[in-house]
């Protein structure tokens, strides 16, 4: 306690002599440059956060798939440090006058420093290694390709390809520097006297009242910072036009769609407009001490509310339901009219699935199970599915495989690749045109530009279903859920139910072809209950049940049909499962009762089982704790809770069956299918029995850190490296003789005799 009180001592001292000895204007300087301070510590601090804290979340960012996205991301990073260092020179060469502060000697001498920052903001996102001094040294010894080349891009491209990209990016620099220093002297004050002279009475007029033009004239003429972020800007704003138009998604299959800008091009665009806007707003009213964010924080609710600002899905006409749809024993039935095998009980055994969420992890891994399933068990497995129950990234795994159904009940085995590569496809790059535009546009004022530039696409979600919907097996004709409704009525799909959550009173919206009965006792609204008439495509749904945290914006239907604001069904329930269990209940309710002999609930997870976990041995988490430690229980109790009620709730479904008076008992059997452990991948031969299993070996498996944390990717992208996971996750537990797969082809092809 003594030596942490004496360092504690040591700590106030080091400030307090900081504080004394630094001039008052110092830290008017640090004040007046928050903004450009602010940007470029974002710039720098990216890469790092992308392979250390929030690799979950970013890293996949930096992974990029091709030689052009590399050069474009170079572009972008030096286009952001360009943007923070012309801010940086604006405030420090004008302040002076602007606000009396006194100048700081030999900082504005030449523009040498223009070009140091620019390289020191833009290299950390161009490098993305941890070796940062190692590449330093190499760009000293004249090694450009360590110099810009994307350590974490190996993982999709070999170093030709990198180092063409590199050069690509190098090229693209000096087109930029080019065209900047052209437009320069184009645009000068000895070329183009009246620009200067309307520049400088529109600032005059601006700051009548309090500055009247003080760091930004100087003898008439408008100083060179200004003039030079002037010019900047234009060039920015040519450069964000031209990707605006040759970038917006679409529903074009990949084979004929023009190769996308990477996302993380986006957030560089996105920075620099940001340091730009806020740093010029910040020098102006800072003379007159008026918050810029404040304000800007009022003026943009006003508009929201002026405009009445919201997110919208798009709503169709369709027909009244039929009442024929509203039977599910019929529906059922016509389902298990597709089993063609001589077993007595084929049609009278069927198969629930449940596919959980979690992100594109989630999508890929449920599109592989389902698929890999038919291949071990046969079609008679997928014919006998009556109902898939699925949230989140499951509903979009769980869109692309009931999307390649035929009219013989499943899909065929030569589209299984299809059906992984659309849930799998690369989605966060429509995410990033849709925050850089129609979403960007909300916020700087200009709420109605989307209804007039961007009817189509007016905001990243349904940015997100134009890029879903180009992976489709007909991407020029959506599918809808009366499309859907007309395959379950011929029995050809099973009953599709995607799971989201309404907002505003926190219950479930339903999106199925189907009706659902007791809505109202059971906290529930199904798609045809709640917009009766209407229609929407399966892209839509999917995207209204995948709505993942700000990754896909909270959205109500754009015919004021009903207000409620529908939100990622994950946030009721994120397995599927109560849905499911509702399903089988009214099922077995229904008179006449239908003759249903066998029941094959399959719980797919894309997540680990773990086992009880004992506290880190870590110490200083008070701090944590005090602060984040609400957040991690909530998040952290959810699976636990999920995995325990799901199997009581089994339990309960076979006590109540078993207690009814019916015709013969039902056989019901629950069969959870999570993603490969650790402790799996060990049992299946990465260890023998003489070897202990190291952080090293547990970090052969892509998900898994080092430390044998589990850390699936948290976006809308998966690399080639976890898709292969993915499917070798699968292959684990499919050759696993003690695992679940093996115990499920024992019931299905042994005992059930469904072969």
């Amino acid at each position: 306690m003594v030596q942490k009180i004496i360092l504690w001592l040591g700590l106030v001292a080091v400030v307090v002599t900081l504080w004394l000895q630094l001039p008052s204007a110092f830290w008017q300087y640090v004040f007046f440059l928050r903004i450009p301070l602010l940007m470029g510590v974002l710039l720098i601090a990216l890469p790092v956060l992308a392979t250390g804290a929030l690799k979950s979340m970013l890293k996949n960012l930096f992974v990029l798939r091709g030689r052009s996205q590399i050069a474009l991301t170079i572009l972008g990073a030096t286009v952001a440090g360009t943007a923070v260092t012309f801010v940086v020179a604006i405030i420090l060469d004008g302040a002076p006058a602007r606000f009396g502060v006194p100048e700081l000697p030999g900082v504005f001498e030449g523009k040498f420093w223009y070009d140091v920052l620019v390289i020191a903001l833009a290299l950390p996102t161009t490098l993305i290694d941890d070796k940062f001094w190692y590449y330093v040294l190499a760009i000293a010894l004249a090694l450009p390709t360590t110099c810009t080349v994307f350590k974490l891009s190996e993982e999709e491209m070999d170093n030709k390809k990198r180092r063409s990209g590199l050069f690509l990016g190098l090229l693209f620099g000096f087109i930029f520097l080019f065209l900047f220093k052209l437009t320069r002297n184009f645009l000068s004050v000895d070329k183009v006297p009246w620009l200067n002279e309307w520049l400088v009475k529109a600032i005059s007029f601006l700051g009548q009242h309090s500055s009247k033009g003080a760091g930004y004239v100087n003898n008439g003429i408008l100083k060179d910072t200004h003039f030079d972020a002037l010019v900047f800007f234009i060039i920015l704003f040519a450069i964000y036009i031209i990707a605006f138009k040759l970038f917006m998604p679409s529903s074009l299959p990949p084979d004929k769609k023009r190769e996308e800008p990477p996302a993380l091009l986006y957030v560089m665009l996105l920075i620099s407009v940001s340091v730009l806007l806020l740093g010029s707003l910040t020098f102006f009213f800072d003379y007159s001490r008026i918050s810029v964010l404040f304000f800007w924080v009022v003026i943009a609710i006003a508009l929201y509310r002026l405009f009445k600002v919201d997110h919208y899905f798009s709503l169709k006409d369709a027909p009244e339901q039929p009442e024929e749809q509203k039977n599910l024993t019929a529906l059922l039935q016509k389902r298990l009219d597709k089993q063609d095998l001589e077993e007595p009980l084929a049609k009278q055994t069927v198969v629930v699935v449940c596919a959980s969420g979690g992100g594109i992890q989630a999508a890929g891994w449920t599109a592989q199970v389902l698929t890999g399933l038919q291949e071990e068990l046969g079609e008679s497995f997928t014919k006998a599915i009556g109902l898939i129950s699925s949230v989140s990234g499951g509903s979009v795994g769980a869109m692309y495989y009931l999307d390649r159904f035929t009219d013989q009940g499943f899909p065929p085995a030569s589209e299984s690749e299809e059906i992984f590569e659309g849930a799998t496809a690369n989605s966060l790059d429509a995410v990033g045109w849709g925050l850089a535009y129609p979403d960007l546009w909300r916020v700087i004022f200009l709420p109605f530009l989307p209804d007039i530039l961007t009817p189509k696409i007016r905001d990243r979600g349904i940015a997100i279903e134009k890029d879903w919907q180009g992976h489709m097996k007909t991407p020029e004709s959506p599918k809808t859920l009366a499309d859907w409704r007309a395959e379950v009525k011929e029995g050809n799909i099973p009953l599709p139910v995607l799971n989201a959550t309404l907002v505003d009173n926190g219950w479930r919206l339903l999106i199925t072809p189907a009706k659902f009965p007791n809505s109202d006792r059971k906290k529930f609204f199904d798609f045809n209950s709640l917009y009766p008439g209407k229609d929407i495509d399966v892209v839509t749904g999917a995207r209204l049940s995948a709505t993942f945290p700000y990754i896909s914006p909270i959205c109500r239907d754009d015919r004021n049909i009903a207000n409620y604001h529908v939100a990622d069904g994950g946030y009721f329930d994120n397995s599927g499962f109560v849905t499911a269990l509702e399903w089988l209940e009214e099922l077995l309710r229904e008179k006449p009762t239908p003759q249903i002999k066998r029941i094959l609930i399959l719980q797919i997870n894309p997540f680990p089982d773990k086992p009880k976990e004992e506290p880190k041995k870590e110490k200083n988490r008070g701090l944590f704790m005090a602060t984040i430690g609400p957040l991690v229980g909530l998040f952290k109790v959810r699976e636990p809770i999920l995995t325990s009620r799901n199997l009581t709730e089994v339990e309960l479904l076979k006590e109540w069956q078993n207690a009814r008076q019916n015709d013969g008992k039902v056989e019901i059997k629950y069969f959870p299918i999570f993603f490969p452990s650790i402790t799996e991948e060990a049992k299946l031969g990465l260890k023998t029995a003489e070897q202990e299993v190291t952080p090293d070996l547990k970090a052969k498996q892509s998900f898994y850190s080092a430390e044998g944390e589990y850390e699936p990717p948290l976006s809308w992208k998966l690399t080639k490296r976890e898709k292969d996971a993915i499917r070798e996750g699968w292959e684990q537990i499919v050759t696993d003789k003690e695992g679940t797969i093996e115990k499920l082809k024992n019931l299905w092809l042994d005992k059930w005799n469904m072969k």
